[in-house]
């Protein structure tokens, strides 16, 4: 199913209005705590910026291979204008930044140590629509409209989709037959009377249906019961809850409602998961998919998005990965490029080792290191690289067949096999930001140790499950024999 949209992706052109937000990751390290107060003090070493919000929202549909256009409010101030850079690095994304004197653009500033997010600083004022800047939000949208497939509305509450506007958006869009999803911030849910589709997480589910928690009936029934009343008081179609690690539930009138579970191997950040919902619903929407159906991919995407570090989009590759192994083996040359892609918004990690006789604590290994990165490149050792460092009876599995299991694991996301001893070409190549290796090694005997401070990286031991190794397998084999 996935496989057969790909080239339809392309081909789809999404309007989406929202409030648009900086996103900021600064990151460093926590050495001591403040003599002047019991709090951590951080030495910071870089700031990243991302686009957040609905600009999320649009990053995701581009990333999921489509185009969009986007229509946002900001203020005329330096984060506007890291917001217009990071617009024009989407080579699919278009926009529409309506600067309003007397706002502020929305940033959302998270420092964070290792991992481990310590602070979160938000900066940020509710805009006032006027009517003068309501008719210019209204001539870029019908100015767009036609030559649009779908319509999103990504509501963070900050002002900007008052219910005057979205009444005008929604009754605008079904004029011209399109579907419109909103994913809602409001306590109720009349501000988006007449839309096709809701996207809300449980809790503003609960909220909108004035209900505190779930009580008397079973979870998929109490969901159940209070969509289709939602749906009818406000004229929906349907209603999507998204329940972080639960999955989804799907709601129509005249239908059963259906559970999805996730597709989440690892919760790790569910920061952006609801923006990679309504964009891959979108998305496949468009393409005329019905509704479970493309629930299905949006919330496989979900799944791939929680795994991930901070406000992070999700390609169309990686959803085929999710559900159908693709070949991940590139050149050095291939998996610089892809860094280069993602670098600005992904935590880029690197290990290596033969992976001889893949075992239990290989796996462990691989998933504890993806765990600490948003992407995970694999340098294996070749055939005859493993023949200089373990013997010419080694490996006992060829490269061939090695990269082909490797491939098959979600938290590997690319594979370079190469020739040398050591890795250390590819590392001073290729950059990463993250050296993993085992706890057997010292900080200072890894390949690479070295050299990756000069560009602010680090290196990060992983625990290794004892007694597994190719070596003892081996060993008791012939033992056995």
């Amino acid at each position: 199913m996935i496989d057969s949209i790909k080239n339809k992706f392309k081909d789809v052109k999404i309007l989406c209005v929202g409030d648009v937000i900086l996103d900021s990751y600064v990151h460093g390290d926590v050495e001591r705590i403040s003599p002047e107060a019991p709090i951590p003090i951080l030495k910071t070493i870089k700031e990243n910026f991302v686009l957040g919000g609905a600009g999320n929202v649009a990053r995701n549909i581009c990333s999921g291979g489509g185009s969009c256009h986007l229509i946002s409010v900001v203020g005329d101030d330096i984060n506007y204008r890291i917001l217009k850079k990071l617009s024009k690095v989407e080579k699919r994304l278009t926009v529409n930044f309506l600067i309003e004197k007397n706002s502020m653009t929305t940033k959302k500033q998270r420092y964070i140590s290792g991992q481990q997010q310590i602070l979160r600083v938000d900066s940020e004022k509710n805009i006032k629509i006027k009517n003068s800047l309501k008719k210019k939000i209204l001539d870029c949208f019908t100015n767009k409209l036609k030559d649009s497939d779908l319509v999103i509305l990504s509501d963070y509450n900050k002002g900007l989709l008052s219910r005057d506007l979205v009444g005008r958006i929604i009754k605008l869009s079904k004029k011209h037959k399109k579907i419109i999803i909103v994913d809602p911030k409001k306590e109720s849910f009349d501000h988006y009377t007449g839309a096709t589709i809701l996207t809300p997480n449980l809790k503003e589910l609960l909220v909108a249906s004035k209900r505190l928690k779930m009580t008397d009936l079973d979870e998929k029934d109490k969901i159940e019961e209070i969509s289709k009343k939602l749906i009818k008081s406000f004229k929906l179609k349907c209603l999507i809850t998204t329940k972080s690690s639960k999955g989804m539930t799907i709601s129509q009138i005249n239908k059963p409602s259906v559970s999805l579970p996730s597709n989440a191997l690892e919760v790790f950040d569910v920061s952006g998961a609801g923006d990679t919902v309504v964009s891959y619903l979108g998305l496949c929407l468009a393409t005329k998919m019905n509704i479970v159906d493309s629930a299905k991919v949006a919330n496989k995407a979900a799944g791939i998005a929680v795994s991930k570090f901070g406000t992070a989009s999700v390609n169309y590759d990686e959803v085929v990965n999710n559900s159908q192994v693709t070949k991940k083996l590139c050149t050095a040359n291939q998996a610089k490029f892809k860094i280069n892609q993602i670098k600005t918004r992904s935590k880029i990690g690197f290990t290596n080792g033969c992976f001889d006789i893949i075992h239990s604590g290989h796996v462990k290994y691989l998933s504890k290191s993806r765990e600490n990165c948003d992407y995970l490149i694999l340098a294996l050792n070749s055939d005859s690289s493993v023949k200089k460092i373990k013997g010419k009876n080694r490996p006992i599995i060829n490269e061939e067949e090695r990269v082909f299991i490797l491939s098959k694991f979600s938290f590997v996301d690319l594979i370079i096999v190469f020739d040398e001893l050591t890795p250390i070409k590819l590392i001073k190549y290729l950059k990463p930001d993250i050296l993993f290796k085992g706890q057997d090694y010292e900080l200072k005997d890894v390949v690479g140790y070295t050299e990756i401070k000069k560009w602010g990286g680090e290196v990060k031991l992983i625990d290794l499950e004892v007694g597994k190794s190719t070596s003892s397998i081996i060993e008791r084999i012939k033992n056995e024999s």
